[in-house]
């Protein structure tokens, strides 16, 4: 199972979203004795060139999720 689902927004400032994903994760190995999360971030699980059928199947990849 996976532990969160990321969406990519590409108006989000990068630095601003990479501290916010680090503090969740730095949160989340308190919570599980240092356990690193698994994460699916959909830019880099979708196929960007297929955008369409990915986008077809990601409510089975939600659905598979513990966070959002």
């Amino acid at each position: 199972k996976v532990d969160a689902f990321f969406s990519h927004s590409w108006s989000d400032n990068p630095d601003k979203k990479w501290a916010a994903m680090q503090r969740w994760r730095q949160q989340f190995r308190a919570a599980h004795s240092g356990r690193e999360p698994i994460v699916w971030i959909d830019k880099y699980c979708l196929d960007q060139n297929r955008i369409l059928d990915s986008l077809a199947v990601l409510p089975l990849s939600l659905a598979g999720c513990r966070k959002l």
